[in-house]
């Protein structure tokens, strides 16, 4: 390195240091600021995001097909065995089946 670059390394780096510390500065003395506390309206609208919909084996099936259909066949296959079963007629639980639609919507849209 020559005695210019490392000049300016220098001097880029001591200012980088200044700025940094007023940086500090500014940020010490700023009020501090309490976390916003959700409005009712916002609170109602969390619930509503977190609402699973529910699907049922012949839909899930539908998905599954069409996706197997466009090449995605083992991707279906291993959404399936994922949730340990072999075939989509093992799985009864709803929830499985919503969890293995939103996995499969997925697939191929990435």
């Amino acid at each position: 390195m020559e005695r210019s670059e490392k000049a300016i390394l220098i001097e880029g780096l001591r200012k980088l240091s200044a700025d940094a510390a007023q940086i500090a500065d500014a940020l010490e003395g700023a009020p501090e600021e309490a976390p916003a506390m959700p409005t009712e309206e916002a609170a109602s609208e969390e619930p509503a995001k977190e609402e699973t919909k529910n699907y049922s084996l012949e839909q899930v099936r539908r998905i599954l097909a069409d996706k197997a259909r466009s090449g995605y066949r083992a991707e279906v296959k291993a959404i399936i065995a994922a949730h340990g079963a072999e075939r989509l007629s093992d799985i009864t639980d709803p929830e499985v089946l919503s969890l293995i639609a939103k996995e499969a919507e997925v697939v191929g849209n990435g």
